[in-house]
């Protein structure tokens, strides 16, 4: 991380005030000297679609190619809180995030994130043109990027934000859904129609379409699988909403997403991939021990797509090994060991470990490499991704088109497809009936170490409870979702699942404590809008369960799962 960036930002202005006020810079106006475009597209045409990038790269966010934003956004804690990754460098002198030692000046980025790069540019769209497939894009792009935002802190502002003012009420969780799943079912229809009509002309996209290929029928798709995410979500708190969202959104006519469809992910020659270069350039971040103990219990073919072993960080062109406390070399180079979150690192030992798998060769989002790593491309949806939704969908009653079992497993395969893994190691895994996740051991320290905590096993059970089906469900979408940690951590909290590991050292303070063996449950509101923005962010506590506190459940977060 760059040293000038991990202090806290010391602004007086609240956090919607300032994208109101200059949200608009970020975007051109002087339109009328943009060239004109191949396809043909007048200058009102390229006013709209010229402020498309900045949200769409602004839900993982990297814009104008900041990579440490990303970190503060995403990286230093949901990536984490998933059990997906740690970090290897000691920041703020070994007390931070990975050890619940919660940092202001990095948990406010998501929030600003949202407001300056998804939520003032949408605005700026919706308010300059009535198009429906301009207009039904933009909604769909601004739930994806903000249903983020809010599943990480609970209310915030959104029907009220960006109309200017000296403060903005927030919206409690129940009534953002509400209008998420409202928006997404209005833009499913205004896109179906122009299909339908064959008035949906791709020209009009191409400009600035760097997620689904300016295919309209990708972006239906797209737009009734995060319907789909979202009403999994409320599966306990909202039943009947959940299920008949569900169920119109997978029977629709153009569906959800399914194998042969394309992942829904951002690719642009221009743009970097921020978690490259955190994990490449940075040395920042390694590989989770819950994940790679999780895929070395199953004897998963993805371990080493996913995960570095041990040697790849190299020094001088040399390999370079793990070592016990007097130095020594413990001849570990070649394995698989991931770093335990809430671990004491001395980044000269840790960064060694293993680390996520992705390029050495350049860090461009538009990077596919081979299927033998991670590919650059920055993640908002992946096919697998539907399949696990369905399964649960169908766990609960709702029709989905298929058994949970044939669905979980239709997961699995997709998920191996997309790295060419073999149909007979695909086999071979859906009938694992005894592979449970392996304990950890850090050979640098053995404090750190912990017995495998999760016991579910791959092969499905039609004698299972429900529950343990969805010990299954959710294990297989976890490890499938990789790298995208906001989505792990949302479904981790929601379901329990899987059993990661707790932190190594927990330093929560006693303000925001955190039990031993309890994990975050979501972050704080930004210390700038507790300032400037005090009534309101007052009014937006008491929408919680809770206190403002890492601690406290959001609505949707119930403990429960049936």
């Amino acid at each position: 991380m760059k040293k000038n960036i991990i202090k806290q930002v010391k602004n007086t202005l609240p956090l919607w005030a300032v994208a109101f006020m200059v949200g608009v810079t970020a975007c051109t106006d002087n339109f009328e000297n943009i060239n004109t475009n191949p396809n043909g597209m007048d200058v009102s045409q390229v006013k709209v679609t010229s402020r498309f990038n900045q949200p769409i790269v602004g839900v993982y966010n990297n814009y104008q190619n900041k990579n440490y934003e990303f970190q503060l956004q995403q990286n230093l804690n949901a990536d984490m809180f998933s059990g997906y990754m740690a970090t290897g460098t000691a920041f703020n002198g070994n007390s931070n995030n990975a050890m619940y030692a919660m940092m202001d000046g990095w948990n406010g980025e998501a929030f600003r994130d949202g407001m300056l790069y998804v939520m003032k540019p949408i605005s700026e769209i919706l308010k300059s043109t009535d198009a429906k497939d301009y207009t039904a894009i933009a909604k769909i792009i601004r739930v994806q990027g903000m249903h983020r935002v809010a599943d990480i802190y609970g209310a915030i502002p959104y029907s009220k934000a960006m109309q200017g003012g000296s403060s903005v009420p927030y919206d409690d969780l129940e009534t953002l859904y509400t209008t998420f799943l409202s928006e997404l079912e209005e833009a499913v229809n205004d896109l179906t129609s122009l299909v339908d009509a064959g008035e949906a002309e791709a020209n009009r996209l191409n400009s600035f379409d760097i997620v689904c290929g300016s295919d309209f029928k990708q972006w239906i798709r797209f737009a009734n699988t995060l319907r789909l995410r979202l009403a999994v979500r409320l599966s306990v708190v909202k039943p009947e909403l959940a299920k008949s969202t569900a169920e119109a959104a997978v029977n629709h006519k153009y569906g959800v997403l399914v194998a042969g469809n394309p992942n829904v992910q951002v690719i642009d020659a221009s743009l970097q991939n921020p978690l490259n270069e955190i994990v490449v350039n940075y040395n920042d971040m390694r590989a989770s021990a819950s994940m790679v103990c999780m895929l070395k219990g199953y004897d998963d073919p993805r371990l080493s797509v996913y995960v570095t072993p041990v040697g790849w960080f190299k020094i001088d062109g040399k390999q370079q090994d793990i070592v016990d406390k007097n130095g020594n070399a413990l001849n570990k180079i070649g394995q698989y060991i991931g770093i335990r979150q809430g671990t004491i690192v001395d980044k000269n030992v840790y960064q060694v470990y293993s680390s996520v798998n992705l390029s050495t060769e350049t860090k461009m989002a538009d990077y596919t490499g081979n299927k033998t790593q991670i590919s650059n491309h920055l993640p908002w949806m992946k096919v697998a991704e539907a399949y696990f939704l369905r399964a649960e969908g169908a766990l609960r009653g709702w029709n989905m088109g298929g058994s949970a079992k044939d669905l979980y497993e239709q997961g699995i395969k997709v998920s191996f497809d997309e790295y060419a893994i073999p149909a007979s190691e695909y086999e071979k895994y859906i009938a694992n009936e005894t592979g449970v996740c392996a304990d950890f051991e850090d050979p640098h320290n053995a404090a750190n170490s912990i017995k495998g905590i999760d016991k579910c096993t791959v092969k499905w059970n039609d004698g299972a409870t429900n529950e343990e089906k969805l010990h299954k469900i959710i294990n297989q979408k976890w490890i499938a979702m990789y790298p995208e940690g906001q989505e792990a951590w949302s479904e981790f909290r929601r379901t329990g699942y899987p059993n990661i590991f707790p932190v190594a050292n927990n330093l929560s303070a006693d303000t925001w404590k955190i039990p031993d063996g309890e994990f975050i449950k979501r972050l704080p509101y930004p210390k700038n809008d507790k300032d400037s923005n005090a009534e309101e962010v007052e009014k937006a506590v008491s929408l919680l369960n809770g206190p403002d506190s890492p601690a406290t459940r959001i609505w949707w977060d119930t403990g429960r799962n049936f």
